[in-house]
């Protein structure tokens, strides 16, 4: 009698802090998913016939809140990576996982990054000839009605594309899948096959590279699309479509091509987002923005700025 007055506290003496709650069952069910299937390591516990009524009883208390609370989804990104996409459908070419562009008049966002995070030193990206297109975290998949011709397919899978000359190299993409154009893009956007699904790819500079013989910045950033929303973080969010395409038209106007490389010093992201459902992102700060090279356009962010504010 005295020692099931004292349950609780044998049970945690003899089990060694192991507590059957939601941690414990993720760790169950994580290491039952986990490729490739691994045994689960239990450091051997010996305990007294209390202790295991114990934790029968602690068992039987705690497992229907735990079955309530179903498959426990963990979102896990690294220190300064890409912030989660928000699931909402745009179109209908645009699957659910996609991120959202809307808020009220006045609101300001944070800073949000569609960039795929860097692995092994190099950002997901996939080299077409001379052009580099960096995987974007939204969406998480397209309808192939979005696909335009095919660019080919990855020649060579290297973890060091600066240094491969093949015609299409990539780092995420595998060897032989195919390379698409994304329609009306213009080589703005690529899509290609990553673990089964069809991924899109943003035009970016890499190892000196960004525009190439006559190209500006539509060219790279937009194609023939249009803009029908833009958010510019720690400013506000333009979701009219005619106010939105007025910003973009004196963003192509003013914008200065300065160099190849990325500037350090911003702080803050652009996402536009198009006709077609697709989101692309420039990175700013100081008046410069940054995508597929350097461009200077302070008129841009002036007139970004008189807009939210009216």
């Amino acid at each position: 009698m005295k020692e099931l007055e004292n349950l609780k506290e044998i049970a945690d003496r003899n089990l060694g802090g192991l507590k059957a709650d939601a941690h414990l069952l993720y760790q169950i069910k994580h290491a039952a998913k986990a490729e490739p299937k691994r045994k689960i390591k239990w450091k051997p516990i010996l305990i007294s016939g209390t202790a295991a009524v114990a934790l029968l009883c602690v068992a039987l208390i705690a497992w229907p809140n735990l079955r309530g609370q179903g498959d426990i989804e963990v979102v896990s990104r690294s220190a300064g990576g890409d912030m989660p996409a928000q699931a909402i459908q745009l179109t209908a070419y645009v699957p659910a996982g996609s991120v959202s562009i809307s808020g009220s008049k006045g609101e300001v966002p944070g800073y949000r990054t569609l960039f795929a995070a860097e692995q092994n030193g190099n950002f997901p990206l996939v080299k077409v000839g001379s052009a580099t297109y960096r995987m974007l975290t939204s969406p998480t998949g397209i309808d192939d009605s979005l696909l335009g011709d095919e660019l080919g397919t990855v020649t060579e899978y290297t973890l060091e594309p600066a240094l491969s000359s093949s015609a299409i190299v990539s780092n995420v993409v595998s060897a032989q899948q195919t390379v698409y154009a994304i329609q009306g893009m213009k080589g703005a956007l690529v899509a290609a096959s990553v673990n089964g699904t069809m991924r899109v790819f943003q035009r970016v500079s890499f190892s000196g590279t960004a525009v190439i013989g006559s190209e500006g910045l539509k060219d790279v950033l937009l194609g023939s699309a249009q803009v029908t929303a833009m958010e510019l973080s720690d400013v506000g969010i333009i979701d009219q479509a005619s106010e939105a395409q007025e910003l973009v038209n004196i963003l192509l106007q003013y914008a200065n091509y300065e160099s190849a490389a990325q500037s350090a010093n911003t702080g803050q992201s652009l996402l536009l987002v198009l006709d077609n459902g697709l989101i692309v992102q420039m990175n700013v700060g100081n008046g410069m923005l940054n995508a597929c090279g350097t461009w200077s356009c302070p008129e841009f962010i002036d007139a970004f700025t008189a807009a939210v504010s009216n």
